[in-house]
């Protein structure tokens, strides 16, 4: 069943108001922000580090860097006002590349650090199987999100993209994966007077950050698809879609 306009009026709606093209910028600023502190961060652990960091860890911080630098250059063209909305289709398809690289930066940090720690390789592959788990989520999330859609949920009087009660499985189960996985390599750390108890805490953050962000970019990529199959959904600036009273105009 092909996806009509009016199967999409949730996005919709979020594309006029929250997600509107001028708003992007706050959200890209913020991942620089955030990405460039754990960028720093990781690369004075690499300088600093006593041992040799290993080659791989080296690159990906070399590819951190560079691609943080695009993304800078980008961030201040998207946030010039008029070219945000003439270049809306783009901006977005950007926000939600750097909301997946957001989702994966703490990861970088993470990796640096137990290399630089000398941690056991067990906590490296508890860490790699959650990060692959997140990938999973995403998928599922969106998988799950274009079926809510035909099902008619993200229409005007529809339960919307996400129902608690249907949606729990999906949110619940990864985070409980997620907890028995670090509670199980904290155990084996604590019985064997081995690794750094903070590590776990990051990891901690890691997942609960990348897992959030993979149920919530289902609604970005689904506004893409709005925006490129229907034109009502390309946002007029402000000032050309309010009113004489200063109202949004409904659609």
């Amino acid at each position: 069943m092909a996806i009509k306009e009016d199967d999409l009026y949730e996005i919709k709606r979020a594309g006029y108001d929250r997600l509107r093209p001028d708003r992007a910028p706050l959200f890209l600023w913020g991942t620089i922000v955030f990405g460039g502190a754990v960028l720093v961060v990781a690369l004075f652990g690499v300088i600093q580090a006593d041992l040799q960091v290993n080659p791989l860890l080296l690159t990906a911080v070399r590819i951190a860097t560079i691609i943080l630098g695009a993304q800078i250059l980008l961030t201040i063209l998207f946030s010039i006002t008029p070219i945000s909305y003439a270049l809306q289709k783009m901006q977005l398809i950007f926000a939600t590349i750097v909301a997946f690289k957001f989702s994966l930066d703490t990861y970088l940090f993470f990796f640096v650090a137990a290399d630089t720690e000398n941690l056991p390789s067990y906590i490296f592959t508890t860490a790699f199987i959650l990060m692959t788990s997140g990938l999973v989520l995403l998928i599922i999330t969106i998988i799950r999100a274009f079926k809510r859609v035909k099902q008619g949920e993200l229409r005007k009087d529809g339960e919307g993209l996400y129902n608690f009660k249907q949606t729990k499985n999906v949110l619940i189960g990864p985070g409980i994966f997620g907890l028995v996985m670090i509670a199980g390599s904290l155990a084996r750390s604590i019985s064997n007077m081995e690794g750094n108890i903070g590590m776990y805490f990051i990891l901690f953050l890691c997942i609960t950050l990348q897992y959030s962000i993979a149920i919530a970019l289902p609604e970005f990529i689904l506004l893409i698809y709005g925006k490129f199959k229907f034109e009502s959904f390309i946002v007029p600036q402000r000032s050309q879609h309010r009113n004489k009273k200063g109202k949004p105009v409904r659609f």
